[in-house]
């Protein structure tokens, strides 16, 4: 529990810094007026990039744009995912068999492959980068939770709303007790690995080209030659790096939590 605890605090601040970071980050990350390289200072507490970018800023716009995208994105391949697990596992069949079908082929694929390539050939902005996580990352959702639905379908309760003839709606709430905790583990889940596309897919250069993310800072480290020198690695690469790995692993201990 006190894990949790702190994982949920953790989340909580890195939400907060995500809705007000244009309001508290010191200088806007359009501003590279600043001298180059700068150590960090109290006017610069991360120092600043080889092209004059408060770090502090950018790394803070990182938290709007990749916990944005990674809520949203987790809530809408959650429910799609949930959708059409039980549209499945209620009408059975071939619509049952159909929709497995076209899962295993997303499932064959690892999903950052079909992602990539999907965003490589899009017009790059971050409503592209969200579409091609959404509609690429159901298919897990949708194995798992079919399993699930059909683990507890024969539950009475179920079996009675179904001899009734009862609409999805209906049969969704006799399951929703049992099949929350999946879902919910899923969406955290779905929030983590979307996190790790988004940074991925700025790593490499595919989304916005303008909007300031971590992704776009590490590769901006990475390909700055001078990176291992001096110690700039320590303020120009590890933060956004770390901010990354906190959200992750913050969220997997809610996870795990969902699990026991």
């Amino acid at each position: 529990m006190k894990g949790k605890k702190k994982a949920i605090i953790v989340l909580m601040l890195f939400i907060i810094m995500a809705i007000f970071s244009d309001k508290i980050a010191p200088y806007s990350t359009d501003d590279f007026s600043f001298e180059v390289l700068l150590k960090p200072s109290y006017e610069h507490i991360l120092g600043t990039d080889e092209m004059g970018h408060d770090l502090l800023s950018l790394v803070m716009n990182g938290f709007r744009v990749t916990i944005s995208i990674a809520l949203i994105s987790a809530v809408f391949s959650t429910l799609i995912g949930s959708l059409l697990a039980l549209i499945s596992t209620i009408m059975g069949g071939i619509v049952d068999k159909i929709l497995v079908r076209i899962c295993d082929v997303f499932i064959m694929i690892p999903e950052i492959i079909i992602i990539l390539f999907f965003a490589a050939f899009a017009k790059p902005s971050l409503l592209n980068t969200l579409y091609a996580i959404i509609f690429f990352s159901w298919g897990k959702v949708f194995r798992i939770l079919r399993a699930k639905i059909l683990a507890v379908k024969d539950k009475s309760k179920v079996k009675y709303t179904l001899l009734m003839k009862g609409n999805v709606i209906d049969i969704s709430k006799k399951l929703w007790y049992d099949i929350r905790g999946t879902v919910v583990t899923m969406f955290i889940l779905q929030c983590s690995k979307a996190a790790v596309y988004e940074t991925t897919l700025s790593y490499f250069g595919i989304g916005d080209p303008i909007v300031k993310t971590w992704g776009k800072v590490i590769k901006s480290a990475m390909n700055f030659e001078g990176i291992f020198y001096d110690g700039v690695y320590m303020w120009y690469l590890i933060p956004p790096i770390l901010c990354l790995i906190v959200f992750i692993v913050s969220l997997a201990f809610l996870t795990f939590d969902k699990m026991e």
